[in-house]
């Protein structure tokens, strides 16, 4: 009797720990991705890498899981997951790794603040939701769509000193604003798309790769025309293979399993309202870095060294200090900069 309680609870918290779960790893994806791509990777070369690990390690465990459950697949449900790809990897995706170019990672994951919003929305116009407004629950849905909706346009909208330390011009930023609105509709559209597709196929891990392998298909595309050169395709053994694991392995199939299991089981409302933990996971894992080349500093000091180079040092970072010179590789990230404070002096920069 004891067992079946315990396992009745562990059924219900399931569903909130891997959305809990999933929100942790893409928001660590989101601030490696950001060190990765001012470093001058290709975005698009990099989500091709991502996508065959995830191809191969969805695969992997849905021959393990559910190669003797498996249902046939028909032409129809093979057209839906290749939409599925377009919309929800491919386009989504792209989008929001190509604006990191243009603006933080933490700008980015608060827009992503606007999922449940734009998903709510969307699913009152395709009728998978009713708009109760005489009850609670209703009321608090509501609540909670304005309440995603004006923060992720105040963080948009305000452009001050504090926020903006290692922006690019305005019109970069309005540009990667763009993107992330863009990749953020697309991947609301995706979570709505994957209820109806799910129960009609109910085997999530096949499905899963199945995707994975247009997104890989369709990307190659794309990194083709806009990535040519060889040299574009190399990778270096330092942070890049780390987080193409973490976005193949885990962010894109890991992450992407759980959203598409709990959008069957919960609902698309439900999956998306667990994205406002993002941008929190983002910030916290961003201030405790010690990586020199990481945007989320909780605070740079000017150092003048007499008759020496200027350095740049991290301070309150687990401690610990990690100088730069100004002839690094880092340098492009302050090129803009025209006047310093004076030694000693200190400033927040965002992630």
């Amino acid at each position: 009797m004891a067992s079946s309680s315990l396992g009745n609870k562990a059924q219900k918290i399931a569903p909130h720990a891997c959305l809990v779960m999933g929100q942790i790893i893409t928001a660590s994806y989101i601030v490696l991705s950001k060190v990765i791509l001012v470093q001058g990777i290709s975005s698009s070369v990099f989500l091709v890498y991502q996508f065959i690990l995830a191809t191969v390690f969805i695969a992997t465990l849905s021959f393990i899981f559910e190669r003797r459950k498996r249902p046939p697949l028909t032409k129809q449900i093979l057209g839906w997951i290749f939409l599925l790809a377009l919309i929800g990897v491919t386009l989504a995706q792209s989008m929001l790794a190509g604006a990191l170019y243009f603006t933080s990672s933490t700008v980015e994951s608060s827009v992503l603040n606007m999922i449940p919003a734009i998903t709510y929305i969307l699913s009152l116009i395709s009728r998978q939701e009713k708009l109760e407004i005489h009850t609670s629950w209703g009321k608090g849905k509501i609540f909670g769509t304005l309440m995603s909706v004006s923060g992720a346009l105040t963080l948009m909208l305000w452009h001050g000193s504090g926020a903006q330390v290692m922006s690019t011009s305005m019109g970069n930023y309005l540009v990667g604003l763009v993107m992330v609105v863009v990749g953020v509709v697309a991947f609301s559209t995706w979570i709505l798309m994957l209820e109806p597709v799910t129960k009609r196929y109910p085997a999530e891990l096949s499905m899963t790769a199945i995707m994975f392998f247009f997104a890989t298909l369709q990307t190659s595309v794309i990194a083709a025309i806009l990535s040519h050169k060889a040299s574009k395709w190399q990778l270096k053994w330092d942070l890049e293979l780390l987080n193409i694991f973490i976005g193949g392995a885990l962010n894109s199939g890991l992450a992407n399993f759980f959203v598409a299991i709990c959008a069957r089981l919960k609902g698309p409302v439900f999956v998306s309202s667990f994205s406002p933990l993002g941008p929190v996971v983002c910030y916290h894992l961003g201030v405790h870095l010690s990586w020199p080349s990481v945007e989320c500093w909780k605070h740079c000091r000017i150092n003048h060294d007499s008759g020496g180079p200027l350095h740049l040092s991290v301070v309150e970072v687990q401690g610990r200090s990690a100088p730069i010179d100004q002839r690094s590789r880092f340098d492009h990230h302050f090129s803009h900069i025209r006047s310093f404070p004076r030694p000693g002096t200190s400033w927040k920069c965002v992630v």
